[in-house]
C-alpha cells in the first residue's frame, strides 16, 4: 500500500493539472445567438461586452448559455487591429427575435475540435497551440471562424479556476 499511495498520488496531481486541456473533434448541433458584430482591437472586448449586455437584458431576451465571442480574422500579414472583425453574443432560443443593434446569428459548423481551457483568459493562447498541434497531426483544417464560450464569470471567479469553450470549425484536409 505504501509503494501505491505515491503513484496514486502522481496520477491524481497529473489529473488535476491537465483538467481542462483535453482535445477532441465533435459533432456539433447549430447555436443561434444574439450578437454585436464589432470591429477593431480586441482589447475592446470589455467595453463591448457591456454595451451588448445592455441590449441584450434591455431587450428582455433569454440566454441559453453563456457570453460568446467569435472571432472571424485574427492580426497577421494584411490584417490590422483595425481590421479585426469579431461577434459578442449570448445563445439564445431559435424562436427569439434580437433587434438593432443586435443581429441573429447561427454557428452552424457540423464538427469542430473543441477544448475547454481551465485558467486565465491570458493563457487561452496555449490551449489554442495544443489544438492547432492537434488538428496538424490529425489530418484536420480549419473551416469557419473560431468561438469561445465562457461559463462563469471573471468578476467572480478567480483567473486560475475561468472556464472557457473553444470551438474549432473543422474539415478533414
Amino acid at each position: 500500500m505504501k509503494k501505491t499511495m505515491p503513484c496514486f498520488i502522481l496520477v491524481l496531481v497529473c489529473a488535476v493539472a491537465a483538467f481542462g486541456q483535453e482535445i477532441e473533434v465533435r459533432d456539433l448541433e447549430p447555436i443561434t445567438y444574439a450578437g454585436l458584430d464589432c470591429t477593431g482591437p480586441f482589447t475592446q472586448i470589455s467595453v463591448k461586452i457591456m454595451e451588448f449586455m445592455g441590449a441584450f437584458f434591455g431587450q428582455g431576451l433569454t440566454p441559453t448559455g453563456g457570453v460568446i465571442t467569435i472571432y472571424y480574422n485574427q492580426p497577421g500579414p494584411g490584417v490590422t487591429e483595425n481590421d479585426l472583425k469579431w461577434t459578442i453574443g449570448m445563445p439564445i432560443s431559435p424562436a427569439s427575435t434580437p433587434a438593432a443593434p443586435l443581429v441573429k446569428g447561427e454557428f452552424k459548423y457540423p464538427k469542430v475540435v473543441f477544448s475547454l481551457h481551465v485558467g486565465p483568459y491570458d493563457k487561452l493562447h496555449e490551449a489554442y497551440a495544443k489544438m492547432t498541434a492537434y488538428m496538424e497531426a490529425n489530418g484536420w483544417k480549419i473551416a469557419g471562424p473560431v468561438m469561445e464560450m465562457y461559463l462563469n464569470n471573471p468578476q467572480q471567479t478567480p483567473p486560475e479556476q475561468l472556464q472557457t469553450e473553444i470551438y474549432m470549425p473543422v474539415e478533414k484536409k
